[in-house]
């Protein structure tokens, strides 16, 4: 009994036309009655008035920095209300 290796199975042949697909948007026909994802997608993601998602982003920021600003001067603000009051509680607590 000698111990000889298996003998190699034969790779399955795989025709040339599966081998490899070309997909060049000239051969993909999109003129089968279909919606056009790309104007379906792109209708959803704008407003009647032509804003997109940028633009709603751009405008969400500047809105943002301008609730920032008013919020470290009120901190601010509310710093100054604090120390004046301070001196007055002290000054109410040692009588």
């Amino acid at each position: 009994m000698s111990s000889r290796p298996p003998a190699p199975t034969p790779e399955p042949e795989i025709p040339e036309d599966e081998d490899e697909m070309d997909l060049d948007e000239d051969e993909i026909d999109m003129d089968d009655g279909g919606v056009d994802l790309l104007e379906a997608l792109g209708s959803m993601l704008t407003t009647e008035e032509g804003d997109t998602l940028a633009t709603a982003l751009v405008s969400l920021k500047d809105a943002t920095e301008r609730i920032a600003t008013s919020l470290e001067m009120q901190n601010k603000i509310l710093v100054k209300i604090l120390s004046a009051m301070k001196p007055a509680v002290v000054v109410a607590d040692s009588t």
